[in-house]
């Protein structure tokens, strides 16, 4: 246990269970309630109640993990500096803590598989895709799409260019995010913000991770089916990994479709909706809304916790597909 000024340090909980309603535990981590909210410590610590109840300070257990959360969520206290005052505790020692509560989820996700299996796939997307994907013999569908996480402007001109991306208008973090019919959302490492779309696939390189899951999932021999948007020219390199691309039709500019590229694009856009739905659940965070603009928030710590959140989402909302 750390000990506050190297001395014993005695304090009151900030909360007790009987202070954490549905509301105050909504309003302060984003979970629906309390019991939502100990079954995912559950998960995280694989249902070990010693793990679960492990203190790094004179914070309670419930006060630690709570912490965790609350900066997830990113949408009461918005600067560190805060914190203290909230949980009575040395910003150093809170940082600590965050740290490795972050590790633990971390090393958690590491432990689960990157994609559900084909037949979970199957099973639990709801019924209206089995119109457009074979749930039997069909391939395995995911869909990719990406975002920004704000960062601040470095003063270095080299800096600039790499973090600068013209789209959104910023220097920023390119995020991707992978998302199953049946609803299951993987957060893709972060990128530096100048990479285009196809650059970001190729730098993570997610097709050869998929390919080798593909490979080792029993419930099919068929490949990877990914749906993309138009700005990603991922084709080749998906074919080279064994994989299949599914996209809407894309031309120069001033250039007319012509009626058979007209309605595959429909036909893309009609199962492509997910995407979109993934990235706004990923953004549900307001700590990575806002990024790291203001140098508050180092780098390390960004990455740590947009790979905690993309985790998280999963146990926290219903499905959306």
């Amino acid at each position: 246990m750390i000990a506050e000024n190297n001395q014993d340090y005695r304090r009151e909980p900030t909360f007790k269970l009987n202070d954490l309603v549905p509301k105050q535990v909504k309003r302060r981590t984003g979970f629906r309630d309390l019991k939502l909210l100990l079954s995912y410590v559950a998960v995280i610590c694989g249902g070990d109640l010693t793990k679960m109840t492990r203190t790094n300070s004179v914070l309670t257990w419930l006060e630690e993990w709570f912490l965790c959360f609350e900066l997830l969520w990113g949408r009461t206290l918005l600067r560190f500096v805060d914190y203290p005052t909230i949980y009575c505790c040395r910003e150093k020692t809170l940082r600590i803590i965050v740290q490795r509560k972050l590790q633990l989820i971390k090393a958690t996700r590491d432990k689960w598989p990157m994609y559900a299996s084909f037949a979970e796939d199957a099973k639990f997307r709801d019924p209206k895709w089995n119109a457009h994907f074979d749930p039997i013999n069909g391939h395995c569908v995911v869909m990719h799409d990406s975002t920004n996480i704000p960062l601040a402007q470095p003063s270095s001109a080299a800096l600039q260019r790499a973090l600068y991306n013209p789209y959104y208008g910023m220097c920023c973090a390119k995020a991707g995010v992978a998302v199953q019919l049946c609803g299951y959302i993987y957060g893709l490492p972060l990128n530096t913000g100048h990479s285009d779309d196809t650059r970001f696939i190729e730098d993570t390189d997610i097709l050869k991770q998929q390919q080798i899951f593909a490979e080792s999932d029993e419930t099919s021999d068929k490949p990877f089916l990914n749906i993309f948007d138009k700005g990603y020219q991922c084709v080749v390199a998906a074919l080279n990994h064994g994989q299949y691309c599914l996209q809407p039709a894309f031309a120069e500019s001033e250039k007319q479709f012509k009626d058979n590229a007209v309605l595959h694009s429909g036909a893309v856009a009609v199962v492509r909706s997910g995407n979109e739905r993934a990235v706004n659940r990923c953004k549900m965070s307001w700590f990575l809304k806002r990024g790291a603009v203001d140098q508050m928030w180092s780098i390390d710590l960004v990455c740590d916790v947009w790979d905690a959140w993309t985790f998280q989402v999963n146990f926290m909302y219903k499905k959306f597909l």
